[in-house]
Parts: C-alpha cells; sequence; structure tokens
C-alpha cells in the first residue's frame, strides 16, 4: 500500500513538488505566486497525489471531474475526447463575418451606451437643481 501523507507532511510534499515543477502550476504552466496560491491535488477517487495547481486552476478541474457523470462522460475515453475538443472548439478560428449573437455589444458599443446613460444622468441631475 502507497503511503499516507499526514497533514503535516503535506506541506513539505507541496514545496518538493512545487520545486520538481519548477514552481509552475501543473495545469496551466504558469508560475505560482502567493496572489493564487499553491495547491496540492488529488485524485479523489484513488486518493493519489497528483501534482501541485494554482488554487484557482484546482477549483476549474475539479468542476470538470466532479459533473462529468452528470453530463454523459463516465468513460474516460469520452471524457478525454470532450476535453480535446473543447480546446479546438473554443479556439478555432471563425471568420470575421460570423454573426454576433443578439445581446452581445463591442468594446465600442459598450462605451457609447456607458457615456449615453452618463449624459442622462447629468441630465436630470441639471434639471432637479
Amino acid at each position: 500500500m502507497p503511503e499516507r501523507l499526514t497533514a503535516t507532511s503535506l506541506p513539505r510534499w507541496r514545496a518538493a513538488k512545487l520545486a520538481e515543477q519548477d514552481g509552475k502550476c501543473a495545469v496551466c504552466g504558469l508560475p505560482i505566486t502567493a496572489k493564487d496560491p499553491a495547491v496540492a491535488d488529488h485524485d479523489h477517487s484513488t486518493g493519489q497525489m497528483r501534482g501541485v495547481l494554482h488554487r484557482s486552476c484546482n477549483s476549474m478541474l475539479g468542476k470538470l471531474e466532479n459533473n462529468r457523470a452528470r453530463y454523459g462522460l463516465k468513460d474516460i475515453v469520452q471524457f478525454t475526447r470532450f476535453l480535446a475538443g473543447v480546446v479546438q472548439y473554443l479556439y478555432a478560428r471563425r471568420p470575421d463575418d460570423t454573426p454576433l449573437y443578439p445581446t452581445h455589444r463591442t468594446a465600442d458599443e459598450r462605451r457609447q451606451l456607458r457615456n449615453a446613460r452618463a449624459r442622462r444622468a447629468r441630465a436630470a441631475l441639471k434639471a432637479v437643481q
């Protein structure tokens, strides 16, 4: 049976693993800083330690793993295909003339709307004075 870490040995394991990972998150590859602290990740079904991640990466990974069966991805092959497909789908180049979602506003449209609201608010204040 594999060694079981204790609560007091976990910080040492995390520090050693983080050094082994060159101070970078095992999922996203970015440096781990005090702003997004290092957490020890483990497989919830086997208990095996896997690596050190940003807290935010660990949270997202947990959401994916813990909810995959709910969405019909119980098989690891299906789940792996899904994850590979997500990356391809999200970052696929789309033609410039692809229609926009009805409620989407470009940065310029949001700025114009914000300015129009500010003008109306200033006019309303002037009317009260």
